[in-house]
């Protein structure tokens, strides 16, 4: 676990940069989404910026698709030209909230890349927290899970919820490796209500 920091002295009002990590069902977007419209920042969400690709070429949507329905992410190119458009081609006057993503290692270290080529600040990078029976709980009591690798299909018994949720959290951990070494990151405890939650990653 990180030293306890407060967050809230970490959020300046200009050129913030913020990471939002998690494990599945922990409330990464509904927390991304309060605080890149509180200060300002682009809501980089993976899967939106994958949908509207999709809805623009037919081929794309088809690669896209073939890869989701085997179980596996959205092709690395693909991924991989997204962050170098949104990453190099948004002002650097305007501030990035990463939405959920990275949650490859190879990803974590281009967008590290691309950051450090347009000179932004460093990223606060936060991890959600959940147990997991919690994850379980949450991913099997509703139709689906925004993450593309964890979206519940309708033969999903327990026992394949808790496998990929564990298939989940071994890819993460490099992610989150990579970042402690690299930047300030603090673990956040996802259980209770959202307001809850938001008022934990201000005082952590």
């Amino acid at each position: 676990m990180p030293t306890k920091k407060s967050v809230q002295k970490k959020f300046p009002k200009t050129n913030l940069n913020l990471i939002i990590l998690g494990d599945p069902g922990a409330g990464k977007a509904t927390q991304a989404k309060y605080f890149a419209k509180k200060y300002l920042m682009y809501d980089f969400d993976m899967g939106r910026e994958l949908t509207l690709l999709r809805q623009k070429s037919l081929t794309t949507d088809q690669i896209i698709k073939k890869s989701v329905d085997k179980g596996f992410l959205a092709p690395t190119k693909i991924v991989r030209d997204i962050n170098k458009k949104i990453v190099l081609g948004l002002p650097k006057s305007k501030s990035i909230l990463f939405d959920g993503h990275p949650k490859m290692i190879g990803e974590a270290k281009l967008i590290s890349k691309y950051l450090k080529e347009t000179k932004r600040s460093k990223p606060l990078v936060l991890y959600i927290s959940i147990p997991n029976e919690e994850i379980i709980k949450r991913t099997h009591l509703r139709k689906g899970y925004s993450d593309t690798k964890f979206n519940r299909r309708s033969d999903d018994t327990i026992s394949a919820l808790k496998n990929r949720a564990k298939y989940y959290r071994k890819n993460i951990a490099e992610v989150v490796k990579f970042f402690k070494s690299n930047y300030t990151f603090a673990t956040i405890n996802g259980l209770g209500d959202r307001i809850t939650v938001r008022k934990r990653i201000q005082k952590a």
